[in-house]
């Protein structure tokens, strides 16, 4: 399998697990928030049931005291009243459970009925407002409780043993509080283990989230199975026949080029003898200009195949950079005898210049002198005629500039960024009235690239354009010629 299409399958995975890791993380939160506000609502409705019932048991001994206090129609108190019969009820009830219910009070007739701090909190809350119930959720350690106060008020059967006058003994012995009607009495205090609900529940949450990840697992399998049979497969196949045509179509390209640049240079040869003939038996200018024009537009000819060569040998990866002695200067010498008559031919002024202290550099000289040939033919290109196009190299901390600058057209600055992308020979268009292939500024922005430098352009619409190149270059030093041997 394409190592591209593995890295992809695998990243979707990867992309799939976070996703996955993170709605679970959202669930899980989300699940832990549900159950303990399910948990809550469970305890208070339970709660709210056993102060519903003690407050029952309260009532009922409160309705039939007068049946318990009288016998005959005679006062023969037996000691069992609301407050005695409650209480005892809910001691036997906590006794024989978990649970723990009790009456509390602020100022209370018995040491029993003192108010612990959350039972004072409640009490107080309930004399401030009209709050009738008071609950939390406690966890100590591992433990977790749910604590709950239900308002108790005076009402008319109490206030035989709470009401006026204040400071006399009711009928039970204790000193009576001067209370009125509808005032805090104090609260039935509940307490509820959690334990077993919260276990419950946490259970019930590890077996959603063992499902939920065999799920993910089962769906990201699947997705995988189809990503893999269904798009990654065909794309497999439809690469590899692109593979297949692009290099069919790059060993097409370099066969025919390479056969069409043999006869060419045959050409340019028999165009140079024919030239020095003309030139030594003195013949009439209009031979010795057409002869010209023949070697001008072949040297054209072979600079487009050569960039046709170049574009599939970069492509095809089998273009490697050398390493020898370049003379900037010899460099220009080339350059000046290619480009020179085509700056004649156009009218366009073609100078060079080489800054003092370029030293000879160790480089590929035939990779260099493409990149200045390709740059100096676009620029005469795009120059018309009384324009000027002027070639330079300077040289500082191991870098080699090359620039090349026009007065032609210039580009605009919406175009800039797609003037080194292959195929784009003009500004704005696909192709030019001055011929070319649209290959030269690619070749010179990924030979660059290769020599690990770097390629810019600056362009003013009517102003022309200057390019330049940084190439990270060593200098060639004099005693590497003898190395292996004595000069």
């Amino acid at each position: 399998m394409n190592s591209r299409i593995k890295k992809s399958i695998f990243q979707f995975a990867v992309c799939t697990a976070v996703v996955a890791f993170v709605v679970l993380c959202v669930y899980l939160y989300y699940s832990y928030e549900s159950q303990n506000s399910e948990n809550e609502r469970r305890a208070l409705a339970e709660a709210r049931v056993l102060a519903a019932e003690a407050g029952a048991s309260w009532d009922y001994i409160d309705s039939i005291q007068d049946r318990i206090n009288y016998s005959h129609g005679e006062l023969d108190f037996k000691d069992v009243y609301c407050s005695v019969a409650g209480k005892n009820i809910a001691k036997r009830f906590s006794e024989q459970s978990d649970y723990s219910i009790r009456y509390v009070r602020d100022n209370p007739r018995s040491l029993d009925d003192e108010p612990d701090a959350f039972e004072a909190q409640a009490l107080a809350s309930f004399a401030l407002g009209d709050a009738t119930e008071y609950y939390e959720v406690v966890e100590d350690g591992e433990s977790v409780t749910f604590r709950y106060l239900s308002k108790l008020t005076i009402d008319r059967g109490c206030l035989q043993c709470h009401g006026q006058p204040a400071g006399e003994k009711d009928i039970t012995g204790y000193v009576m509080e001067g209370m009125a009607e509808g005032d805090v009495a104090g609260a039935v205090s509940i307490t509820m283990p959690l334990d077993a609900i919260v276990a419950d529940a946490r259970e019930n949450l590890a077996s959603t989230v063992v499902f939920f990840c065999v799920l993910m697992a089962c769906v990201t399998a699947i997705l995988a199975w189809g990503l893999r049979r269904w798009i990654a497969a065909p794309m497999i196949d439809e690469n590899e026949k692109l593979r297949r045509e692009s290099e069919d179509q790059s060993n097409f390209l370099t066969i025919i080029t390479h056969e069409l640049k043999t006869p060419l240079s045959s050409i340019l040869a028999f165009t140079e003898l024919w030239k020095e003939r003309s030139v030594k038996r003195q013949a009439d200018p209009e031979e010795l200009e057409l002869v010209q024009e023949v070697e001008i537009n072949g040297r054209v000819l072979l600079d487009m195949i050569n960039n046709a060569l170049d574009t599939a040998k970069l492509e095809a990866g089998t273009l490697a950079p050398a390493s020898g002695e370049l003379d900037v200067y010899d460099l220009v010498g080339q350059v000046s005898s290619t480009m020179g008559p085509l700056a004649k031919r156009k009218r366009v002024a073609f100078s060079t210049t080489v800054a003092p202290g370029v030293p000879v550099v160790r480089a590929d000289a035939e990779v260099l002198r493409r990149i200045v040939v390709n740059l100096v033919n676009n620029a005469l290109r795009f120059t018309p005629a009384g324009g000027a196009v002027r070639l330079e190299f300077s040289y500082e901390q191991g870098v080699l500039s090359i620039s090349v600058s026009d007065t032609g057209c210039g580009i605009s600055a919406d175009q800039l960024p797609y003037v080194f992308d292959r195929f784009v020979s003009a500004p704005g268009s696909e192709t030019t009235s001055e011929g070319g292939t649209g290959l030269g500024l690619s070749i010179v922005r990924k030979f660059a690239d290769m020599m690990g430098g770097e390629v810019s352009v600056e362009s003013e619409v009517g102003r022309g354009s200057v390019f330049a190149v940084r190439l990270p270059l060593d200098e060639f030093e004099i005693d590497e010629v003898g190395e292996g041997g004595d000069l």
